[in-house]
């Protein structure tokens, strides 16, 4: 494995491990949003997620499984994006801020299938 790819990996896998730590610490804003999407069992699947978000972080940021474990994180940013970032539904800034996380995170899946293709 190349020390570029390494780093990459590394790089793209940090901000899932960071926010899947973030939302086992403090769950309530994100079950919030899963309860307002009307996502059964929304404890349950915020622990799942977060879960996801630590452990397939991990593998990737070591360059184990990579391609399991980025197909695992685009599989839950999917409706993670969609709950998480509904700007359809605002107004003003706060639709201009939602918008930005929605595209950031389509720049994250980008770059999670770019792995799965690549490895």
């Amino acid at each position: 494995m190349s020390v570029t790819r390494f780093i990459g990996r590394a790089l793209l896998a940090s901000i899932f491990i960071k926010n899947g730590l973030d939302h086992l610490q403090n769950p309530e804003p994100i079950v919030r949003a899963a309860r307002g999407a009307e996502v059964p069992e929304p404890e349950l699947a915020v622990k799942a997620n977060s879960g996801v978000m630590v452990g397939a972080g991990a593998l990737l940021a070591l360059g184990l499984f990579p391609r399991l474990s980025s197909t695992a994180l685009a599989a839950s940013l999917i409706p993670t994006t969609v709950i998480g970032h509904p700007f359809w539904d605002k107004e003003g800034k706060e639709r201009a801020q939602q918008q930005t996380q929605f595209l950031k995170n389509l720049a994250l899946l980008g770059a999670l299938l770019m792995v799965t293709a690549q490895d």
